[in-house]
Parts: C-alpha cells; structure tokens; sequence
C-alpha cells in the first residue's frame, strides 16, 4: 500500500528540485556577514551565496547582450559561428555566412566531438568526447587571452561602443555611465567615473602618439562622422576593458 506513495514522494525528481530551490542554502544572498565570515571564513555551512565565474556559453551571450549584437531568434538548426584563423576544421566546419545567425544564443551553436568551439573550450566545456562528461572549473592565462584577443570579443567591443555612442551625447562623462549601465546594470561610482576619464584622456593620446597611421584602428561599429578616430579607438578600449572585467564574468 506504501509503494505509490514512495513512487511519487522519495523517487520524484520535481520533488526533490522543489526541496532544493525553496531550501534556505539555496536562497542564501551574497550579503558579505562579518560574523559568519569571522565563524566560517571558506563558506563552508552555506552562509552566502557563493561566487562563481558563468561558463563559456553564459560569457558568450553576455558579451554579445552588452554589445547589441545578440540574436534571440529561437528554434531551427544550428549554427557554425566563426573560427581563429589557422585552426584546422578538415572540412568537417562550414562557417554559418549570415553574420546575424552567427550572432544566436550559444544553445544554438553546433557541437561537434572533434572540434570544440575554442572559447567554450578554453572556459572548461564539458569533454564531447565522454558519455558522462562533466564541466571543471579551472582558472588558466588561456581564457584571459581569449577575452582579450579572440576575434568574437574585439567586435562586441565595436559594436558595443558603437552602441554607448548611440544611447549618450559627446559627453566622455555620459557615455561612462551609459556603458556601466549596459555591462553592469548600475551606474559607475564616482572614483570609477575618475579613473575611466583618465583612462580616455591617457589612451586617445597614447594612440595619437604611437599607432602608425596606416594601420587600421579599431572604431566603433557604426563611428559617427566627424568624430576623433584617436577618441574613438579609446572608447573601444575602455568598452573592451568592461568586457574582460570580473562583475561582468563572474556572479555575485
């Protein structure tokens, strides 16, 4: 007479989600508490909720939600978005050629077991090669280096410096607090507002300085006629900085 009850009690997976989600350790903030901290320092009973860095998929729609480029479209096939130049695909990854479908949510992006996406890759994606995989978590100068030089990256920070352009005057001091509204969703405080004008004013000059003319300068995507390309090229820099930053990476 106990069997149904124990089929739809102790064997039922909503159940048990249920248990989880509504369970105090999982509803726990991340309010910093100094006593706890002082009795608990390595959160080991759960006092806080605990900080962690979003996986490479997570990172990816995030960067591209901040820049603008991000497509919701959902549904239909997957897609090959594109790849660093030299990796070799042996045929078996055909580049999807519409820009905006390459620009889907991850969900979206085609797996394959012989050749991981790098970015996910280097941000600990399960190994395909598995039937059990399970994701690390590992902290390497890999994934800092794709942030900063992957090609994926350095457009979103066109295209979201394009974008801070669009929503704020020519004012540096506006367009500061446009780009912390659209990477963290809060203004910058006053000592960050400081030290990003000094970081506009230090890098227009340093590129005025030191690039060649010649060589091509990353812009904001659209750049708007008439402004200073020096300029410019620093708002990219700073919007790219904001990119690589921890608030934005990593979950409170």
């Amino acid at each position: 007479s106990t069997l149904p009850h124990f089929k739809t009690s102790a064997w039922s997976l909503k159940r048990l989600h249920r248990l989880i989600l509504t369970s105090s350790a999982y509803r726990q903030s991340s309010e910093f508490n100094p006593r706890a901290s002082r009795i608990d320092p390595e959160d080991k009973l759960l006092w806080r909720f605990r900080r962690h860095r979003l996986e490479g998929e997570a990172i990816r729609d995030s960067i591209l939600s901040v820049s603008g480029e991000l497509n919701p479209k959902m549904g239909g096939p997957s897609v090959m978005s594109e790849l660093p130049k030299g990796l070799t695909t042996r045929g078996y990854w055909k580049e999807t050629t519409d820009p905006l479908e390459r620009s889907r949510r991850s969900i979206y992006l085609f797996v394959k077991r012989n050749l991981r996406y790098p970015l996910f890759e280097a941000f600990d994606m399960p190994d395909t090669h598995e039937p059990c995989a399970r994701r690390e978590v590992t902290t390497t100068a890999p994934q800092a280096l794709m942030l900063l030089n992957d090609s994926v990256i350095l457009r979103a920070a066109q295209h979201f410096a394009g974008r801070v352009i669009e929503e704020s005057s020519s004012s540096q001091a506006e367009q500061i607090d446009t780009a912390y509204r659209l990477a963290f969703c809060r203004p910058p405080k006053p000592e960050e507002r400081q030290s990003a004008l000094l970081f506009l004013g230090r890098q227009t000059r340093l590129i005025e300085r030191t690039i060649d003319p010649d060589e091509p300068l990353l812009l904001p995507a659209p750049t708007p006629s008439g402004m200073d390309p020096n300029a410019a090229a620093a708002l990219v820099d700073f919007c790219h900085a904001l990119l690589n930053s921890n608030e934005l990476v990593y979950v409170e």
